[in-house]
């Protein structure tokens, strides 16, 4: 239903507007705010139909378990300072509080325990790599609970399957559908629903918020574009006016960027089910769909955008005004660059949910893992592809307790 929505609202803007401006730039009968009701109605009725689907115990979705017993592999005292830092480059792992994210529908976490089409409609968001807080690292091994070994206290991260408007989303502002434009509005609910969170000291908890967004402006808006050319740059506008906002805005704050994967990865899988080549002309139309009149030079044309887009990411995060701030710091964490799904010589589809282009459970502990890899690796030396949480777990250290910014690496 997703994709169905999604594609909704592009034949509705394509049937209605003349391109005089960018597709990103235009709004629709779907903007109505009075209609923000009867959609929240409607995913809800969803929500209901379906049932969540995040507690399944059993499937090849699922990551390889850590022992009920086992202990976790690092020195939790070594993550915590004795006293709040004041300097974001002195700040440990267990001193950080809050944790946010924004981002599409790789951060909602859809469809991670799905096995049949319907089930694609649910966001497992308790289980999301930057922002799940469901179950312990020993099963989910996400961000959050990673963190939370550190810090107990740790809040904001999403309890359950959810929506955006659902209280167990908490603090994920990720949405279905959105894309690199809708980042400063993102930012904008994110700091108001911390600020009015009554467990949050918002001025002086250290904050974590991580970015993670492209996905549908890659697959399903790029070739709607009148001038397609012109999404890296509009993206850096997006980035840097949200990570302004973020600093004016959000006190004590980590800012993690992570690209989205290249689409080519999953889209371009040769051999994969039926069930996936049908549902990738709907959720990325651009690069497979009809609609699009996809051709390998345009696959081409798009792949060269993407790496464009993806640097911009690194470049606004190494601009001079976020570098030298004791409360701000921003990384790009490049762990997605070089994902594959060969493993161990192997092609793994285990790592990918039933539509073969979101993450399953398995996928969202790989990426969760190798995130927080990423924020313990100085910036010349992070690791460049994902691994199993069995294989790689960093850990601080006396030598270098802190986790790293581009000021202290």
């Amino acid at each position: 239903m997703k994709f169905s929505f999604l594609l909704l609202s592009v034949l509705i803007i394509s049937t209605t507007t003349t391109f005089s401006q960018e597709i990103f730039e235009l709004t629709t009968g779907l903007d109505d705010p009075r209609l923000r009701f009867f959609f929240h109605g409607f995913r809800d009725f969803v929500f209901n139909t379906i049932g969540k689907t995040s507690y399944k115990t059993k499937g090849v979705f699922l990551q390889e378990k850590f022992r009920k017993n086992a202990k976790f592999p690092c020195d939790v005292e070594l993550g915590k300072s004795r006293e709040p830092p004041k300097s974001v480059h002195k700040l440990r792992p267990g001193d950080i509080s809050v944790i946010g994210a924004l981002g599409d529908s790789l951060t909602c976490s859809t469809g991670a325990m799905a096995e049949r089409i319907t089930e694609l409609s649910m966001e497992n968001r308790g289980l999301s790599w930057s922002i799940g807080g469901q179950w312990n690292w020993r099963n989910a091994t996400t961000l959050p609970n990673i963190l939370k070994v550190f810090n107990p206290s740790l809040v904001g991260y999403s309890l359950d399957d959810s929506f955006p408007f659902h209280k167990a989303s908490q603090f994920n502002l990720a949405e279905i559908g959105a894309v690199s434009t809708d980042m400063p509005f993102m930012a904008r609910a994110l700091v108001k629903r911390i600020k009015n969170d009554k467990r949050v000291n918002f001025k002086y908890d250290w904050k974590i918020v991580t970015i993670s967004i492209g996905g549908n402006d890659i697959c399903s808006f790029l070739c709607l574009m009148k001038n397609p050319e012109r999404l890296p740059e509009m993206h850096r506008m997006a980035l840097t006016k949200t990570l302004r906002y973020l600093k004016n805005n959000l006190p004590r704050v980590f800012v993690n960027i992570v690209s989205v994967p290249h689409v080519e990865t999953v889209i371009m899988i040769r051999g994969k089910p039926q069930s996936c080549s049908f549902i990738h002309h709907g959720e990325c139309a651009c690069w497979v769909g009809s609609l699009s009149n996809s051709t390998k030079e345009s696959r081409e044309r798009w792949k060269k955008i993407q790496r464009q887009f993806i640097s911009v990411e690194e470049e606004v995060a190494k601009l001079d005004e976020f570098r030298r701030l004791d409360e701000f710091a921003v990384m790009y964490q490049p762990f997605t660059k070089n994902v594959s799904l060969i493993v161990d010589g192997k092609r793994d589809l285990s790592l990918l949910s039933f539509d073969c282009f979101h993450l399953s459970q398995k996928g969202h502990a790989w990426a969760g893992t190798t995130l927080w890899n990423n924020m313990l690796e100085p910036d010349n030396k992070k690791t460049l592809n994902w691994a199993s949480p069995q294989r790689k777990l960093n850990c601080p250290s006396k030598e270098h307790p802190y986790i790293k910014t581009y000021d202290n690496s």
